[in-house]
């Protein structure tokens, strides 16, 4: 039988949502004016290493820039870097409408979704900044989606384009070198063809900081950041594939607004969502607003060492709300995490706070609000191996992990702990449970109608006495509401 102790329930504080974006603000004093339809390439190799330029307000279109070490670039609220062409020209051919003279053709790179077959292209089509859906065959095109056949350069597409804005990608990308310490600020950047993986901010080096920047509708990544690297108050939104991506040492993100990324539809399980860091050290990020997107909210995967979650907003995200994988040392502290997992239906998938093949992690002092059917906080072990740079590498181990003092709100039935796959006689197969993995002193209210408790714990699941009989969660609380 469930015990639980009675108690008034308070639910969780409401956070405040981060302002980020662009703001009207002139540029610093001496920067060199590039007004628009001129050149900003040209201008960065007439001025030379550490030239601030100010990027006058208006439409720059089809820049693709290769900044020089110690360069600024800044705009004053309304510049916009635009990576497509306007088209102004079509014909019909049977149902369809065209627009012929498209030779663009990026590379073909990704993992998409099963309905979304055509997510790995990266070109775009917007009509009145309404990104079009991509299709693999003609015989696909339907209102909202289109098809561009490159053997003859012609677009095909259903909605009537006649006076609407009409555009179709064509730079791979706005800001891309190995200069090192190079600014972007107060800029809006949208429409680039970027690939999968690579940002329309693409830092080659370290030191980028991109600040005050709305990032959107670009193909692939919106900004992507090296050693060094900062991302702050920036809105980061609608991307193709992923909206902040990064590797390196000493990276931080903090106070964005990263939101609905991964409309090309990419497949969340190889890469996808709103911010992923990998192979990392040294890692901050911190007061973000990271929601809606499709794919995990924050995502830290594959070695990850010395890493700070906290003060984030994390809500509605198809995948894992916080995601450490296959890493190392993490605290994970003072987030507001909520209704996260939507797209993930099966075993203990589909989480607020998700902790997978990884050591050496503290949880605690979070807000989490899950939704029926999903999980809270949990320790997943799968027995994977580290194969970068060898073949069968050592084996991850998921132990000397610690969630303590963390108030939990299920909205359906309880769901967390820490659970195994791993079959008899693999060397994980008790890390679990013998790993030093710590659940105490954390609060979980549940509704009285909410149906069974799934309190996982290696390879069994238990209600809460169950649970506590294991040793888990001595000090801890179940409040029945």
């Amino acid at each position: 039988m469930m015990t639980a102790l009675l108690a008034l329930v308070i639910p969780p504080a409401v956070a405040t949502a981060v302002r980020a974006g662009v703001i009207e603000s002139p540029c610093p004093p001496g920067a060199i004016a590039v007004e628009p339809g001129t050149s900003i390439q040209r201008a960065v190799e007439n001025a030379g290493e550490g030239a601030a330029f100010c990027l006058k307000n208006g439409n720059h279109r089809i820049q693709a820039v290769r900044p020089k070490s110690g360069q600024s670039f800044n705009g004053e609220g309304r510049t916009v870097l635009n990576g497509s062409r306007l088209l102004t020209s079509f014909s019909r051919e049977g149902l369809y409408w065209v627009a012929s003279g498209q030779e663009q053709s990026g590379q073909k790179h990704g993992r998409c979704a099963k309905e979304t077959p055509a997510c790995d292209l990266p070109e775009g089509f917007f009509i009145d900044d309404k990104p079009l859906v991509q299709v693999l065959r003609k015989e696909g095109i339907e209102v909202g989606r289109f098809y561009l056949d490159h053997s003859s350069g012609r677009l095909y597409f259903a909605d009537d384009p006649t006076g609407r804005k009409v555009e179709v990608t064509v730079a791979a990308f706005a800001f891309e070198s190995a200069a090192r310490n190079v600014l972007i600020k107060n800029v809006i950047i949208e429409k680039y063809a970027s690939i999968a993986q690579k940002g329309a901010i693409q830092s080659g080096n370290a030191g980028w900081i991109v600040e005050n920047c709305e990032v959107r509708l670009n193909s692939g990544i919106g900004i992507v950041v090296g050693a060094g690297g900062r991302v702050r108050g920036c809105d980061v939104h609608h991307n193709g594939q992923m909206g902040v991506g990064g590797r390196g040492r000493d990276i931080i993100v903090e106070d964005n607004w990263i939101r609905a990324n991964n409309i090309h539809g990419f497949d969340f399980g190889w890469e996808a969502g709103g911010l992923k860091i990998v192979l990392s050290d040294g890692v901050v990020l911190r007061g973000n607003h990271v929601q809606d997107n499709v794919g995990p909210g924050l995502w830290c995967d594959i070695n990850c060492r010395n890493v700070l979650y906290e003060d984030n907003i994390v809500e509605r995200n198809q995948g894992a709300g916080i995601f450490h994988e296959i890493s190392f040392n993490a605290v994970i502290r003072n987030n507001v995490v909520r209704n996260n997992g939507i797209a993930e239906k099966t075993w203990f998938w589909g989480n607020d706070i998700l902790i997978a093949a990884s050591q050496d992690v503290q949880v605690y002092d979070n807000r989490l609000t899950v939704s029926p059917g999903k999980c809270g906080i949990m320790l997943i072990d799968q027995g994977r191996n580290d194969h970068i740079g060898m073949r069968g590498g050592p084996m991850y181990k998921t132990r000397d992990n610690t969630i303590r003092n963390n108030e939990v709100t299920f909205e359906g039935a309880a769901c967390a702990g820490g659970a195994s796959d791993v079959k008899l006689g693999h060397e994980n197969f008790s890390i679990i449970t013998d790993g030093n993995n710590i659940l105490d002193g954390n609060l979980y209210r549940v509704r009285r109608s909410a149906g069974p408790a799934r309190f996982a714990w290696g390879h069994a699941t238990f209600d809460w006495d169950g649970l506590r009989a294991q040793g888990v969660e001595p000090t801890g609380q179940l409040v029945v509401y």
